[in-house]
């Protein structure tokens, strides 16, 4: 692979799946004019087609080998990027986009096309080639939604959403169905229709119906008119517009270009509703001031921020769309008339969410025009929470009705429940599994092994969507038959009735093992935490304090305490830092940036020591994050290591404050992590 791949693997990632679009639905459209386009916009001298079918490995069986291997090598060095495969999808999108009739083909024959576009012959890859086509573009989806909305919504379909003809190359067609032109117009259809709705948004099928009684069609493009009429396409184009009525926020663009957006959340706290925002551009701020004033306050060192300046939630506010901006940030809110809360672990409230999670609690608030749907819904779906709240609750909405607690033991009759019911709850389905995971279960000491679990409080196994069966449940190699009722694509399994006995574990389904442990006690051990004092020699303290070990722990002198001292019960890595430093720095792998400062001497010092102590150190433990500690002394810098593990500053923090001032610092150490740092922050400095 060479710089001219990788230039088309930024320009797709960046156009696509930047920040840009958090929280709003992304298409991955190209076609020969998008195409045009991002070459004359980045300056890409070689055409899309032409750089990717160079790497093609023509007359082997695998001949995307080569691409596939290059996505793993940039996987092991940015386990959080844009799988590196996004130059061959999007050929495969511009394929797509060319089924028409023509002299040369019928306009069902997609691989024809996409051979010719490769390889200039329409012979040279077959259908038989395109299977890890298709599983590139599940990766990309399990991906995207693992980055919880902050690389825009996932529009990429699970395999059961596709039509049984279709089960390879409809993943490529599922982003040709709105061009950019069809989403352009979008925000004028949906506005003509929210001026006569009772509720919001409408679901998919109501839309596309719209479309038809309003003879809409020859405003939309030639592949959106033609899986309007087809039947096992409709669908997915009905949930693919719902969704982007889902998150219109009653302005004129669907996704502002190049603006980072913010969204507004209801949330729920002491017994009262208000107003949270959530900025997943992955840009940090602690103050943010919008226009008539508005003002964002950070929540700690979250993606959080608290919202003053705007009415609370009320049914005025919650059923109408919210637009704020600023000089380079909009907060934005889509109209709606069901209000789902959830719990949220980082900030500990009740907080919106966009869809229902199986297994979790929920309060769901609905206006008089969506209760009737959001009852057939509890009634058909929910393990509790059927019957209304009717105890009178000052922060519920006057006419609103409540449900709580919420839950969903089963996601498949959830999801089968909301296609039925559709009306106002019908967009808030749980996201597509595209891969075998374990969910819930006990952990014994998750932060020392994340996949040991208590012997009888053993997960639950999440089974990925599928379109057809794909074999049995195996566990450590065997199909047990108490499981076998509860399998279905989409479905989670409870693997507690098994009565595992202690030991390791493997979950096998559809060619893909996954590995865990059970036990009755934690089997790893915690080290021993590292502890600051004085140590005492002949009945006199030492001077300046230190680290203690084993030996001198016992006699030392630990914070106001003289007698004999214990190790504490913690992982907290502890070090010693310079009262005296000029500047005093920790930079965390995750790129997280600290300014740390010495605290006042204690007042015993004088009481309990010499006369005259040195007091040139003062404590700092870390809990639960690793990287380097940075000195600034007389003008140089030196640097230790607590814990650092691999770079990867693009996942949290503000990155590029993270990588200026380990630039600053490069010359701290000549330790081999130290340089991997170094080299990460002048990768993201450029």
């Amino acid at each position: 692979m060479d710089h001219r791949y990788q230039a088309w693997q930024d320009v797709l990632a960046e156009e696509f799946f930047g920040r840009q679009h958090a929280g709003q639905p992304t298409l991955l459209y190209v076609d020969r004019d998008v195409e045009q386009e991002l070459r004359r916009g980045h300056g890409m001298a070689e055409p899309l087609a032409h750089c990717v079918g160079r790497f093609l490995r023509m007359g082997t069986a695998e001949p995307y080998r080569a691409l596939e291997d290059y996505r793993w090598r940039k996987w092991h060095q940015d386990k959080n990027g844009v799988p590196a495969f996004l130059p061959l999808l999007a050929c495969s999108v511009m394929a797509a986009s060319q089924m028409v009739n023509d002299e040369n083909h019928h306009a069902s024959a997609y691989h024809a096309r996409f051979s010719e576009l490769l390889t200039g012959e329409a012979s040279h890859l077959g259908s038989h080639h395109y299977e890890p086509i298709s599983r590139m573009w599940q990766v990309l989806a399990y991906w995207q939604q693992g980055q919880q909305g902050a690389r825009g919504l996932c529009t990429i379909p699970a395999p059961a959403e596709l039509p049984s003809n279709r089960s390879r190359i409809g993943f490529a067609q599922s982003q040709t169905l709105l061009s950019g032109a069809d989403r352009s117009f979008m925000p004028k259809f949906f506005r003509s229709l929210r001026e006569r709705a009772t509720t919001w948004p409408q679901p998919g099928e109501t839309l596309l119906a719209q479309i038809e009684i309003r003879g809409l069609e020859q405003h939309l493009s030639k592949g959106f008119r033609n899986a309007l009429r087809e039947g096992e396409f409709r669908p997915f184009l009905a949930r693919l517009i719902g969704n982007y009525a889902a998150t219109w926020d009653g302005s004129d663009e669907l996704v502002p270009t190049g603006t980072t957006r913010a969204e507004l959340l209801a949330r729920l706290d002491a017994g009262r509703l208000s107003w949270v925002a959530r900025l997943r551009s992955g840009v940090q701020r602690e103050r943010i001031e919008l226009k008539n004033g508005i003002v964002l306050e950070q929540l700690g060192d979250t993606a959080y921020y608290d919202v003053t300046g705007l009415p609370v939630p009320t049914t005025d506010t919650l059923t109408r769309a919210i637009r704020c901006d600023g000089d380079d940030l909009v907060l934005s809110r889509p109209a709606s008339s069901v209000l789902v809360l959830a719990r949220d672990d980082v900030i500990g409230v009740w907080v919106g969410s966009d869809g229902f999670r199986s297994g979790e609690a929920h309060v769901v608030l609905a206006a008089a025009g969506a209760q009737q749907d959001v009852q057939r819904l509890l009634d058909r779906a929910a393990t509790t929470g059927r019957s209304a709240d009717t105890s009178k609750v000052a922060w519920v909405p006057r006419g609103w009705s409540m449900h709580r607690p919420v839950t969903f033991d089963d996601a498949v009759t959830l999801r089968r429940a909301l296609q039925e019911v559709q009306g106002a709850v019908g967009l808030l389905r749980p996201p597509a599994q595209f891969k075998l995971r374990l969910e819930g279960g006990l952990k014994l000491a998750p932060s020392l092994d994340a996949h040991v679990y208590l012997r009888g409080g053993e997960p639950q196994v999440v089974l990925p969507d599928a379109s057809e069966s794909t074999g049995p449940l195996l566990i450590d190699g065997e199909e047990r038959l108490e499981l076998r009722k509860g399998i279905a694509a989409g479905g989670s399994v409870s693997l507690a009735v098994l009565g595992l006995k202690p030991g390791r574990h493997t979950v096998s389904y559809a060619g893909v093992e996954i590995d865990f442990a059970t036990a009755d006690q934690a089997v790893v051990e915690p080290k021993m935490t590292k502890v600051c004092g004085f140590t005492v020699a002949d009945g006199r303290a030492s001077e300046s304090p230190s680290l203690l070990n084993e030996q001198s722990l016992p006699a030392g002198i630990t914070g106001a305490d003289c007698t004999s001292a214990t190790a504490w019960d913690t992982s907290a890595a502890m070090e010693l830092c310079r009262r005296d430093a000029d500047e005093l720095l920790f930079a965390a792998a995750d790129g997280r940036l600290w300014t740390l400062e010495a605290p006042e001497q204690p007042g015993w010092w004088t009481e309990r020591l010499p006369d005259r102590p040195a007091p040139l150190r003062f404590e700092v433990e870390f809990h639960g994050v690793g990287g380097w500690l940075l000195e600034r002394r007389s003008g140089r810098w030196r640097g230790r290591p607590v814990n650092p593990g691999a770079p990867e500053p693009r996942g949290a923090g503000n990155p590029r404050a993270w990588a200026r001032a380990i630039v600053r610092a490069q010359q701290a150490s000549v330790e081999p992590s130290w340089a991997a740092y170094v080299q990460a922050a002048k990768e993201l400095d450029r």
